[in-house]
């Protein structure tokens, strides 16, 4: 066997590995969804997340950020991008609130998720019968999505 040859296997073994670790962020980003995200109203200012892709992708580093930074942009999975992309940088996400809004004659509950004393998601939560129902405003995330381009381009 030639050197060729040994040098060809190895560069196909290291795209190989490439392409399926793409798969795999791929993959575990199609799992995410903000419902994942639960906001603990026994204690303030506190949350939960049980998402084991979440887990895996914050492993994964800023090898995942593209992938993460992409799938802001859909309103399913805001928060948990959002969540991630905080932990692989900052290594915690801090999370504050409520502050009571009222928006066309409903409280809305507002939380910051966010670098402490930075840039953060505004999380809106509105109650309705003992039903919960947390969602992210679209300008909220152009907010989120810009200041994480700018961040991503450092």
């Amino acid at each position: 066997m030639t050197k060729q040859f040994y040098f060809t296997y190895i560069l196909l073994l290291l795209f190989s590995f490439r392409s399926v670790s793409q798969f795999t962020t791929s993959s575990l980003i199609k799992k995410l969804n903000d419902s994942q995200f639960t906001i603990l109203h026994a204690q303030k200012a506190t949350f939960t997340f049980k998402d084991q892709p979440a887990l895996k992708l914050i492993k994964k580093g800023t090898s995942a950020s593209n992938k993460l930074f992409i799938a802001l942009s859909d309103s399913t999975k805001t928060i948990m991008a959002h969540l991630v992309l905080c932990n692989i940088y900052f290594k915690i996400a801090t999370f504050a609130g409520p502050v009571i809004v009222t928006e066309n004659d409903k409280h809305i509950s507002k939380y910051f998720l966010g670098k402490k004393d930075g840039e953060g998601l505004m999380i809106s939560e509105a109650k309705t019968n003992d039903t919960y129902k947390t969602y992210v405003m679209p300008e909220d995330r152009r907010i989120i999505i810009g200041y994480w381009k700018n961040k991503l381009k450092k």
